[in-house]
């Protein structure tokens, strides 16, 4: 939680606080990670052991490799969307210079909807959410991590936001009629 409220910080309003992170499933990630790892770490490891006296060449390798890695983990750990108390924050990061975000308040959502195909994504438990919302087009995040848990939070979070803001509207409604029926005594 704390890397999430570090990582994610300039995305949020004053105030705002981070209920969950989602990300895709790590299962859809390893194939790329695997490979980066095999042949930007692993490769040049072995490379080293029987031809050392390239020892230069198979370290620069595992250097660029190494930073690869990273920069793929990063990309899969900031391309997410983030639920906080008052919205929904759909962050798509491309590279270090090469971001989107959008972002979707709970009183623009009109329906949520989660899906879950194949055998791996019931095994694994992982699927796709698509949120509907007031001001365009649905919101996707393909090959999530637990889609059901997440319709269920956003869910709820979404109700406590609704009742909060009817009981502040109902609130200033109920002082702008005092304070219109205070004007028509006088």
């Amino acid at each position: 939680m704390i890397i999430d409220s570090i990582a994610f910080r300039d995305l949020l309003d004053e105030g705002e606080k981070i209920v969950y992170v989602a990300h895709v499933h790590p299962f859809k990630v390893y194939p790329v990670l695997f490979k980066v790892l095999f042949f930007g770490i692993l490769v040049p490891a072995l490379a080293y052991i029987l031809f050392p006296p390239f020892y230069a060449v198979w370290i620069g390798w595992a250097g660029l490799g190494t930073a690869l890695f990273i920069y793929r983990l990063t990309q899969w750990y900031l391309d997410a969307w983030i639920v906080t108390d008052l919205a929904i924050v759909k962050q798509e990061w491309h590279s270090f210079f090469d971001k989107n975000t959008s972002r979707i308040e709970y009183g623009n959502i009109e329906g949520i909807t989660n899906e879950t195909k194949g055998f791996w994504g019931t095994v694994m438990s992982f699927g796709n959410i698509r949120i509907d919302h007031m001001s365009g087009t649905p919101f996707f995040l393909n090959h999530i991590a637990s889609p059901k848990k997440l319709e269920r939070l956003i869910i709820e979070h979404q109700q406590a936001f609704l009742e909060d803001q009817t009981m502040t509207d109902h609130t200033k409604l109920k002082e702008l009629l005092t304070t219109l029926l205070r004007s028509q005594r006088k």
